[in-house]
């Protein structure tokens, strides 16, 4: 049965990332059914932004954590969060059709290049048989005065064992974290950037909250 608690706090997660930020941009295709999610952790926003960005284009969502913090946060697991040495849950929610979020890095990072990544998402993807993606996440303020999330999606092709497969996962995530790098020093701050479509529309900036107001206005100049 549904558990409305879990409802609650989805919604809640979501009203965050909708209530601070301007909104969440996603540049590639995503399969149909489960897959695992291996994103760069750079922002404290970045699980906020997986699970929003995937329940928004219909992949209900679990996550990957570090054993210790979902000690101290153990009301996650009704989110479908589950710990490190927890590999059979991981397995069993993939197979009942969720998302799995994996941070390889496993740690938070500073921005730049993703470091060392573990095997640990290609070895969630070859036991479940779903697709492994490369996530590439930058969450930054530009323009505007609310930061802004780019999220660009690539699946992985699959090799002779884990490790090979990790290492064309690291490969895929530093060279679209590059790219999506290169286009952000690019591009027009108070312009979305191009190839990406929003899926979260979040909180417009004060400017463009006072020039939809102004045109309302009856003593406009």
């Amino acid at each position: 049965m549904p558990d409305p608690v879990a409802a609650a706090m989805r919604y809640g997660f979501t009203h965050l990332v909708r209530r601070e930020l301007r909104g969440v941009w996603l540049r590639g295709g995503l399969p149909r059914g489960p897959f695992v999610w291996a994103a760069n952790h750079h922002t404290w926003w970045d699980p906020f932004v997986a699970a929003s960005a995937l329940w928004r284009t219909g992949h209900p969502a679990c996550l990957l954590m570090q054993q210790d913090n979902l000690a101290r946060y153990g009301f996650l697991r009704r989110l479908g969060v589950f710990g490190t040495h927890e590999p059979r849950t991981g397995l069993r929610l993939l197979r009942d059709g969720r998302t799995l979020v994996v941070y390889p890095e496993g740690e938070l990072r500073p921005a730049g290049p993703p470091g060392p990544l573990s095997r640990g998402a290609a070895w969630y993807a070859r036991q479940a048989r779903v697709p492994l993606f490369a996530i590439a996440v930058r969450v930054v303020l530009r323009g505007h005065n609310r930061p802004e999330a780019y999220v660009s999606c690539t699946e992985v092709p699959g090799g002779r064992n884990d490790a090979q497969v990790t290492a064309r996962l690291a490969e895929l995530l530093a060279l679209d974290l590059s790219h999506l790098d290169g286009q952000l020093g690019a591009a027009d701050p108070r312009r979305p950037l191009a190839s990406f479509r929003r899926v979260l529309a979040g909180r417009r900036s004060w400017d463009e909250r006072i020039d939809a107001a102004k045109g309302a206005l009856p003593w406009r100049s």
